[in-house]
């Protein structure tokens, strides 16, 4: 999801789902649920997200302790660059220091998803230079260095892109040449920072949201051609395989994140097409909305479950169970709180998460105003009413 006061974006609004897609909202539970099941080891927060790498089925530490990463998104960066006005979503006169303090009020976190931009970290032409470029570069490191160094882990999320030196506005369906010279560059960066996952792209949908075995196909091995979001070019789609080899070619072995298609939100044949990674580090990635087809336990026990079984697996996305129809939400992109319901969607989805292993990162530590995506009313961490309420309770508990 892209989203913000001047880019609100929904999630799989462009996919054409439409009725079939509320119906399936049919999730059910009870806070207890958030609790139910074996508790993940609790893990020091001084050292629990350093040295991070794939065992089996699990995230592990530099001393071999399972990690569950647990937290939030933080939307901006991918988008404020591109529209000429910051690098980061926040009130002129906020501090990266306060906002770090505020998510370190929210006991049990431990993990920040951090969507960026490709065309920004490059200082490709058209952009603004004081927010491209260097100056890009300079703060997104510095951003990461502050988050890690409060203990914790980033997941540096390729969200704005777009081929051919067109703005990145849109959600692209695939990575372009660009993204392989992005994680050439940023790989390289954090190489020396555990602590820090590159997720590859941000929702893939390859051959206009296709399910289909050449869907996948395109998504491990690229080579598909695509129609632009943003200029209306063909570009040829780079696809999972390429990227993980890119990042390895740097000599970096942070673990990768390969997110399903469908916008991420089917992995029904991600074990089928994973990609190869010749560190071993290599988990998946999904993202669920109480919107999407996949947004109820007996869908979460198929390929969810599945997943989970074999690879770690990332909850990278998912919101509040928003109950207002998909055209009210497409229309103007708002959401306030009483567009939210009672049915239990997101207590339903972390206790299966907590059952199974999962990581999640809640969409998202933004204090926008009338959304009700936003976990917090200001970045001191107040959170919001019910949505971030029930989150900051969730990761209060998740270690207990």
């Amino acid at each position: 999801m892209r989203g913000g006061p001047r880019r609100a974006r929904l999630s799989l609004l462009a996919a054409g789902l439409g009725a079939a897609v509320l119906a399936a909202a049919l999730a059910a539970g009870v806070l207890v649920s958030v609790l139910h099941g074996p508790a993940p080891p609790a893990v020091p927060a001084a050292m629990g997200v350093q040295g991070l790498h794939v065992q089996g089925r699990q995230i592990v530490n530099g001393r071999g302790r399972p990690v569950v990463l647990t937290g939030f998104n933080n939307a901006g960066a991918e988008y404020a660059c591109e529209d000429g006005w910051g690098i980061f979503d926040k009130p002129r006169g906020t501090t990266l220091s306060s906002v770090v303090a505020g998510m370190r009020t929210w006991a049990g976190a431990n993990a920040v998803r951090l969507p960026v931009n490709e065309q920004c970290w490059l200082g490709l032409p058209g952009l603004n230079p004081a927010y491209s470029g260097a100056p890009y570069r300079h703060a997104i490191e510095q951003y990461v260095a502050l988050l890690t160094s409060h203990g914790f882990a980033v997941i540096l999320d390729l969200a704005g892109t777009a081929p051919d030196g067109e703005r990145a506005l849109n959600e692209e369906e695939m990575p372009d040449s660009s993204s392989v010279a992005f994680w050439r560059s940023a790989a390289a960066v954090f190489l020396r920072n555990s602590s820090v996952l590159f997720d590859l792209f941000n929702e893939p949908w390859p051959l206009r949201n296709a399910d289909a075995p050449a869907a996948w196909a395109c998504w491990r091995d690229g080579g598909c051609t695509e129609t632009s979001q943003n200029g209306g070019e063909r570009y040829r789609a780079v696809g999972m395989q390429q990227l993980v080899d890119v990042v390895r070619s740097t000599g970096a072995r942070n673990i990768v994140i390969a997110e399903g298609i469908q916008y991420a939100a089917d992995v029904g044949r991600w074990l089928e097409y994973r990609p190869r990674d010749p560190a071993g580090n290599l988990i998946a990635s999904v993202h669920v909305y109480s919107y999407n087809p996949c947004s109820a336990l007996r869908c979460y026990n198929g390929a969810m479950r599945q997943v989970a079984a074999h690879v770690p697996l990332l909850i990278g996305e998912f919101g509040p169970d928003v109950i207002v129809s998909q055209s009210v939400l497409a229309s103007d992109g708002s959401c306030p709180a009483s567009d939210i319901g009672s049915a239990g969607f997101d207590r339903t989805l972390l206790g299966w998460a907590r059952r199974n292993g999962a990581s999640w990162t809640a969409w998202t530590w933004n204090a926008w105003e009338g959304a009700c995506w936003s976990l917090i009313r200001s970045f001191d961490g107040t959170p919001t009413s019910p949505y971030g309420v029930m989150i900051k309770s969730a990761l209060a508990r998740w270690r207990d």
